[in-house]
């Protein structure tokens, strides 16, 4: 039988291994997230397409450039046919702005590169944070969307406005696509999924914003979720049941508040779609 030292000489061991994992380790070691995702009506041109995602990189005292680079050059081995930055690029000041997206105009991908805002890039002043974007020839997608052509198919890209700091509309991102497009839908925060509307086909949103807790207790139980769902988007892939849509939610890059990660590591997402 364990002494009572022992029994506390072990836990306090237990405790520190868990602290410098969650505070220097883990936060530093991203995995890379490979997704199928099947679409209604994806044109043949498509199967097999993928999309990169990149999300709350929150470039701050406790997220290096150095970190990112190796995140850039991370995905751009995965040579993506299209990459996506999903918002929250800082934690909250603003000279760590331009630097974070000089780094991450560094991704390549063969259709190109789309971008949105999330939360904290309206902190330190939105005109700011779109002006490095633009600056660096990232298209933003504010309400808007992009048409990705191949042979005889077409994607649809959109983009919406941050759900907390703005006003996201769906149904202006998606003005003027045809219906028989699919369409995928980019927005920093997945509770807008629950907003959609009802009229307007959207066949995945792709989000970020929750962290996946940042701390995860056994069974993926994440204490804190910034969410009004609970556990709905702790992050992975979601079919919601009111509509044929998916939302799939990345952990992120980075971390925010507390810079630590238990059992939720960092996330470099490979979307692949695939026909239904």
């Amino acid at each position: 039988m364990l002494s009572r030292r022992a029994f506390l000489k072990g836990g306090l061991l237990l405790g520190s291994a868990l602290m410098v994992d969650g505070f220097l380790l883990e936060p530093r070691e991203f995995r890379v997230e490979e997704v199928p995702v099947k679409i209604r009506g994806l044109s043949p041109e498509f199967d097999g397409f993928t999309i990169c995602q990149v999300t709350d990189v929150h470039h701050s005292p406790f997220v290096r450039l150095g970190y990112l680079e190796r995140v850039v050059e991370k995905a751009n081995s995965l040579k993506p046919d299209l990459t996506v930055l999903t918002g929250d690029y800082i934690d909250d000041a603003r000279e760590y702005v331009a630097p974070a997206i000089k780094a991450l105009s560094g991704l390549k991908a063969e259709r190109g590169l789309l971008s949105i805002l999330g939360n904290h890039d309206h902190f330190t002043g939105k005109a700011h944070t779109v002006e490095a974007i633009r600056s660096h020839g990232i298209p933003l997608l504010e309400n808007s969307h992009s048409l990705i052509e191949s042979g005889r198919g077409i994607l649809c890209v959109a983009g919406v406005k941050d759900y907390l700091e703005d006003f996201p509309d769906a149904k202006a991102a998606l003005r003027g696509v045809d219906n028989d497009i699919p369409r995928i839908l980019l927005s920093h925060h997945p509770d807008y999924a629950e907003s959609l509307p009802g009229d307007e086909r959207v066949d995945l949103v792709v989000s970020g914003h929750t962290h996946g807790g940042q701390i995860r207790a056994p069974f993926s139980f994440a204490p804190v979720l910034p969410s009004a769902y609970g556990q709905k988007y702790s992050g992975g892939l979601v079919t919601l049941k009111k509509r044929e849509t998916q939302v799939y939610v990345s952990r992120g890059v980075g971390v925010v508040m507390i810079p630590v990660r238990i059992n939720c590591p960092p996330e470099l997402t490979l979307i692949r779609l695939s026909p239904a």
